[in-house]
């Protein structure tokens, strides 16, 4: 019995102790090469999403009109709105006469049509549908105008400097641009937080009112998809002053590469110095995947708590790096369980803090009292 006792006053005193964890691991560079992968273009980046890396660039920063690339950050807020859960997929709309009068690409809607968010998610994301994109803003802020004022706000909150809107088509000529780097950060944005929005612009054809007697039928304006392996989306443009511009997204390798190009006099070369850029990355690099999403880091499990907790990483930690190469990070994971759960993971590299995670809990600590923990204890102690 008096055996039991100190087993018992020993765990009793761990108890009062934070919980704490130190341990080494180990971690990257991406050389870039200047290589002249868009002669054509006046303006290209080459984007990684996963690391945020830029692989290529050519005059990235330069303000030029993104005809209907426009529609990205269109396509934005939408799904924000979505989110918000201020309107659904099944919401109506009613087509208004402005809506109806837009030129360029459009779907054809009438004045009065009634139609749901997700055919206009189509005729915006196959068919680059101007009439559509002005419903949808009229749905969301009452006016183009006042959807284009949300749009610049998000511009600066992006903290973006090269880009400003004046409607949300792409049409205007007037105070309206952006850069090849401004168009991939948005992109970006966009498939991290609504991936969702894939599904809609890797469509290669589909049809809106199609159980009515005016059926539409929609052609994505992107002749990629479905020609090169990997490329999903995003968006193409063309006005006569903007020239031909397009966004591409590709997986592949692990990687989510993002292409933007603009300027281009013909729309063949820029197709194809784009699919060049995005080969280049996929050939030249790879993704180092140091901890996934979600990961297991560790488990709390002590005779003081009713259930194990397991602890795992907030976010991913991804370094790019040119194909056949790693990289050696040195590692330290800290956590504490004092009035709630606090933790990270530090990654050095030669000796100085690369990155840093956050940890998290799935779940409470829940203690025993002193009862469940003697019966416990002694339940263990005899069996």
């Amino acid at each position: 019995m008096k055996k039991l006792f100190c087993i018992c006053s020993l765990f009793l005193f761990l108890c009062l102790c934070p919980l704490t964890l130190s341990a080494e691991e180990v971690k990257p560079s991406v050389n870039e090469e200047k290589t002249e992968l868009c002669p054509n273009a006046r303006s290209a980046v080459l984007f990684e999403g996963k690391t945020d890396q830029i692989l290529y660039q050519k005059e990235m920063n330069l303000r030029l009109p993104p005809a209907s690339m426009t529609k990205i950050m269109t396509l934005l807020l939408i799904y924000e709105a979505l989110d918000r859960e201020n309107i659904s997929k099944q919401t109506v709309v009613t087509v208004s006469e402005y809506a109806k009068s837009m030129e360029g690409s459009k779907a054809f809607l009438s004045v009065g049509e009634q139609i749901t968010v997700d055919e206009l998610l189509k005729c915006i994301s196959i068919a680059s549908a101007n009439d559509a994109a002005v419903a949808m803003a009229e749905l969301i802020s009452g006016s183009e105008a006042a959807f284009v004022d949300q749009m610049n706000a998000r511009v600066e909150q992006f903290g973006l400097k090269n880009t400003h809107f004046s409607d949300c088509t792409g049409l205007s000529s007037r105070n309206h641009y952006t850069s090849a780097y401004d168009l991939a950060v948005i992109s970006d944005y966009l498939i991290d937080h609504y991936p969702d929005v894939l599904t809609y612009t890797s469509m290669k054809e589909d049809y809106i009112r199609q159980s009515t007697d005016r059926p539409f039928w929609l052609v994505n304006t992107n002749k990629l998809l479905g020609r090169v392996e990997g490329i999903n989306g995003l968006k193409t443009g063309y006005t006569s002053f903007s020239g031909y511009c397009i966004t591409l997204h590709m997986e592949q390798n692990e990687m989510g590469l993002i292409s933007v190009v603009m300027g281009y006099r013909d729309s063949k070369i820029r197709n194809g110095e784009s699919v060049q850029m995005l080969r280049y990355g996929a050939t030249h690099y790879q993704i180092q995947t140091v901890i996934e999403k979600n990961q297991r880091i560790d488990t709390i499990d002590s005779v003081f708590y009713k259930d194990p907790l397991k602890i795992v990483a907030r976010e991913g930690f991804y370094v790019l790096t040119e194909k056949g190469k790693t990289l050696d990070f040195t590692q330290k994971t800290e956590y504490r369980y004092e009035n709630g759960f606090t933790g990270k993971m530090i990654f050095y590299k030669d000796g100085e803090v690369y990155r840093e995670i956050a940890l998290e809990a799935e779940g409470t600590l829940r203690k025993r009292n002193l009862w469940e923990l003697t019966f416990y204890v002694i339940k263990k102690c005899l069996g």
